[in-house]
């Protein structure tokens, strides 16, 4: 008898022990329910709470209410796709079907059409949850129509940027063809009219004491035709302009590496026919800066050019087997104006609709790889293509 007692004792114990801690089960519960409410109340992201099986709101947010102007009376027990703007209701269902396996759908950019009729894009990001057996679905939605007009403005803006850059390279490379004709055309004849003159005088009998003078004026008249002759040249080579891309740097190469002796290899593809101008001006001014950067900084041995068709691209390489560098260090110094040399051959290569990458190491060597849309010359106005 004692036993039973004690053991009914015992009983009552721990059924006083059992509903203490269901108690504190259901207060621990109370206040998990009241934080969840406050915080699903008070966040800056619309929330829709969904039936899980047929897609009808069982809650929302004051903040989704306040952003799409429904009160919340008016959105319960709608589908998702009544309020969303799908083009596709049925596609719209369907994915809610995969939402139903696959427990998560997400939205980068959808459009909502508010109830004044405005429209936003939105995010969405749904999860389907577990509560008290349920499986209830929660509907993240974030208003991005901010994000997405500066975006938009943003694209326009770069889109301006890039015709404005494409024309002044344009009008830049126009003015250097003006100023290499004149260059050769107007300077160049008069002092090849002077130097005739010179070297005429030279043989008169009558200035013997003149001829060292002399002497002196045509060397000094010679070396200035070098000169006008090479700024001509790297203003605007007329072989690229008569030529044409090929020709203008196989002929580059070759006077570049003359300069301090180096060894090279030119390879390319054949060009059956003219390439665009743009084309034509943007390649070679990548191949320009690449080589005078090997002239000037790589102490290479040997450099190659590759000029390669591919895929409807055309593709040109320059490689050294210089110094090479740290990409990353000399772009750094060249975003804060130290050295415009990297972003210009970058800029030209992408107004042409194109890229251009760099890879190199300090101690073994550098490659450009540049490439460009494969466009060829238009016929001019009158005349067959070929």
């Amino acid at each position: 008898m004692q036993q039973i007692i004690n053991g009914l004792k015992i009983k009552k114990e721990s059924l006083k022990y059992s509903g203490g801690k269901q108690r504190l089960t259901e207060q621990a519960l109370k206040i998990s329910e009241l934080r969840y409410r406050r915080l699903f109340e008070a966040a800056q992201d619309g929330i829709l709470i969904l039936n899980a099986d047929n897609g009808r709101i069982d809650d929302v947010n004051p903040f989704l209410t306040d952003m799409l102007g429904y009160s919340r009376e008016q959105l319960l027990g709608k589908t998702v796709w009544d309020i969303v703007p799908f083009k596709d209701v049925e596609a719209a269902k369907a994915e809610f079907r995969d939402l139903q396996r696959e427990s998560y759908v997400r939205y980068d950019d959808i459009p909502l059409e508010t109830k004044d009729g405005r429209s936003i894009n939105v995010e969405f990001v749904s999860n389907i949850y577990w509560v008290n057996g349920d499986r209830v679905v929660q509907c993240n939605i974030r208003d991005i129509t901010g994000r997405r007009q500066a975006e938009e403005k943003f694209k326009e803006y770069s889109r301006k940027l890039q015709v404005l850059s494409r024309r002044l390279v344009e009008a830049q490379e126009t003015e250097r063809r003006h100023i290499a004709r004149e260059l050769h055309d107007e300077i160049g004849q008069a002092l090849t009219s002077t130097q005739i003159n010179l070297q005429a005088l030279l043989q008169s009998p009558d200035l013997k004491s003149m001829v060292p003078r002399l002497k002196e004026s045509l060397a000094v008249v010679e070396h200035v035709l070098e000169q006008v002759h090479d700024i001509s040249l790297n203003l605007r080579p007329s072989v690229l302009d008569d030529l044409g891309l090929e020709p203008a740097l196989r002929w580059f190469t070759e006077r570049q590496v003359a300069l301090i002796g180096l060894q090279a290899e030119f390879h390319a593809d054949p060009l059956k026919q003219r390439l665009d101008p743009v084309i034509e001006t943007e390649c070679f001014r990548v191949a320009q800066g690449a080589l005078t950067n090997v002239v000037r900084h790589a102490r290479a041995k040997t450099v190659s050019v590759e000029l390669r068709k591919d895929a409807g691209q055309l593709h040109l390489r320059v490689r050294d087997d210089g110094t090479g560098f740290d990409v990353a260090a000399v772009r750094e110094q060249a975003v804060r104006g130290a050295s415009l040399g990297m972003l210009s051959m970058e800029e030209r290569a992408a107004l042409a609709g194109g890229g251009l990458e760099f890879t190199s190491a300090p101690d073994h060597g550098t490659e450009v790889h540049a490439w460009f849309p494969l466009k060829w010359k238009k016929p001019a106005t009158g005349s067959k293509a070929s």
